[in-house]
């Protein structure tokens, strides 16, 4: 009996090396291990993938049923490589950069491209704020472009830099910005290794059956679909909260300085464009107390009234950051004033889908400094 125990353990070692040794060499055939990019070195940027959504339920009028989306071996999406010797704009940003879930050939980089004839380049980053693009600067567009070749920056920025209205804590251990040596594993396993990026898909997938994901790609939250006006406030409410104290927004106001200046150091000949997002969430009249109103009931967004206040702290911060820099070369677009974008151009009440890209090329195409 002992034997037989022995002979089935030895069986079960065995065939528990084979199978080990072969994973091991399906891992290291399908994996990335040996090819570099300087975007595997930003958190949560994607790289070399291609993947089709679903987007029907995120376009309003529902004319695009699948879109692509495509990055690059060096982490961007596709772009015109024959418009070069024109010009090269590098647009930097969060999820609303990213585009995720708007086609390749319909982003507002691709339809920005089309009318200026240049090379319009998308570096966005889903989660990123100030921190992460300085970040990406110094490692990943510095490193995969040409400095000279650079003649204009878009940082198209706002709703992910309000984690730092009341200073930068959240700075400490979070993936997109100081992430833990855990989470630089994680990040680097994701880049790279095929059965890890696959358990984050069955993950997913886990997620969506279970119901912990809404039935729109990603989980993107809903506040409206297939809808014109999604859910948004008839009469919009003035917020009761208080924007931020010079204490407070001082220490964001000294990071997004270093941004500034290390993009100057970095793209010497590059004009910096710094687009304040419109956010249809909130209306900002002023950039005070008391002008500051949210567009979206509580009962959807429990914080909205800080939210939008936070936000307006956020860009009175980076107006005084440009003011104090006095540079000619660096150039504020206040989007949230203007509030180009119909309602009808955001999926989810934030991100845009293709009506919503039209409208931002053509609102940059008239104000940016190339």
């Amino acid at each position: 009996m002992l034997l037989k125990i022995k002979l089935i353990l030895r069986n079960i070692a065995i065939n528990a090396f084979i199978l080990g040794l072969g994973l091991t060499f399906i891992e290291i055939i399908l994996s990335k291990y040996f090819s570099y990019s300087p975007a595997y070195d930003v958190p949560e940027a994607q790289v070399d993938v291609k993947k089709i959504y679903d987007t029907s339920k995120l376009e309003f009028p529902r004319d695009f049923k699948r879109s692509t989306y495509i990055r690059d071996k060096s982490g961007y999406r596709p772009y015109d490589k024959s418009l070069e010797d024109n010009g090269i704009i590098l647009t930097i940003g969060g999820s609303t950069t990213d585009q995720r879930f708007v086609d390749d050939q319909r982003t507002w980089q691709s339809k920005l491209e089309k009318e200026l004839k240049q090379s319009v380049i998308n570096g966005g980053v889903d989660g990123q704020t100030t921190f992460g693009h300085i970040f990406s600067i110094k490692k990943w567009h510095s490193k995969s472009l040409e400095s000279k070749d650079v003649n204009a920056i878009i940082f198209y920025v706002g709703t992910n830099d309000i984690r730092y209205a009341k200073g930068l804590e959240s700075l400490k251990g979070n993936i997109y910005d100081s992430p833990t040596k855990l989470r630089r594993l994680r990040s680097y396993l994701a880049h790279r290794s095929f059965f890890y990026s696959k358990a984050r898909e069955v993950k997913t997938k886990l997620d969506y059956i279970l119901g912990k994901e809404l039935e729109i790609p990603d989980g993107t939250y809903k506040i409206g679909h297939n809808i014109q006006n999604p859910n948004f406030l008839s009469i919009p409410q003035k917020s009761m909260s208080f924007m931020s104290k010079d204490n407070e927004i001082y220490p964001y106001e000294v990071l997004f300085k270093k941004l500034l200046l290390t993009t100057q150091n970095k793209f010497s000949n590059a004009a910096i464009n710094i687009v304040q997002q419109q956010d249809p969430r909130c209306l900002i009249k002023e950039l005070k107390n008391g002008e500051i109103y949210f567009r979206v009931s509580k009962k959807e967004i429990q914080y909205i009234d800080q939210y939008c206040v936070e936000l307006a702290s956020i860009y009175m911060g980076q107006q005084k950051v440009i003011r104090e820099l006095d540079n000619l070369e660096i150039n504020l677009i206040k989007m949230f004033n203007d509030n180009p974008i119909p309602d009808n151009g955001f999926y989810d009440g934030l991100h845009t889908n293709t009506v919503g890209a039209n409208y931002i090329a053509n609102y940059l195409k008239e104000r940016l400094k190339i």
